[in-house]
């Protein structure tokens, strides 16, 4: 079980750290859309719509390595109150909402990569990238952050039962 663990931790973190890498032309987008847009006063369509990509992707392949160390965003009034027995059970909890919207996104989010694919689908802007391959990355960091979901439930259930990490 724990090289399972291991398994889905790697990968997750190996995604995350080389998608962070996304960020440099990202921010290299935005930098040059407001010079474009507010010293030349000439604003372009491809920076700003490339930003929205480049964000999706950082978005939805660091999600799982986010969850891997805790940065996700929680209500810490009450959450960071509890003991760390407390927090798994909330963690235990919640697991079941987090699965299911999970399996609901990815449900979607299959059927709308499945139909853009299949018609290679693009943004319908005048500078008309390819979108499909945005909403097959979404399927993919779904899966992702379900298997890294399934890791945390893995140890809260081992930490309550053994009062100590997996």
């Amino acid at each position: 079980m724990k090289s399972f663990l291991a398994l889905i931790d790697t990968f997750n973190a190996r995604v995350g750290q080389i998608t962070a890498f996304v960020l440099i032309p990202t921010v290299f987008c935005v930098f040059y859309e407001i010079v474009a847009r507010f010293v030349f006063n000439s604003p372009t369509l491809w920076a700003s719509e490339l930003t929205i990509y480049l964000c999706a992707i950082l978005y939805i392949l660091g999600a799982a390595w986010t969850m891997q160390v805790d940065r996700h965003v929680k209500i810490d009034m009450l959450y960071a109150r509890l003991s760390p027995r407390g927090q798994r059970l909330i963690d235990l909890f919640t697991f079941a909402f987090f699965t299911l919207y999970l399996v609901m996104l990815l449900w979607v989010g299959f059927q709308f990569a499945a139909e853009s694919i299949a018609i290679q689908e693009t943004s319908g802007t005048p500078w008309d990238p390819p979108i499909y391959p945005i909403k097959s990355i979404f399927v993919i960091g779904c899966v992702m952050l379900l298997l890294q979901g399934a890791a945390k439930f893995i140890r809260d259930i081992y930490f309550l039962r053994n009062g100590k990490e997996l």
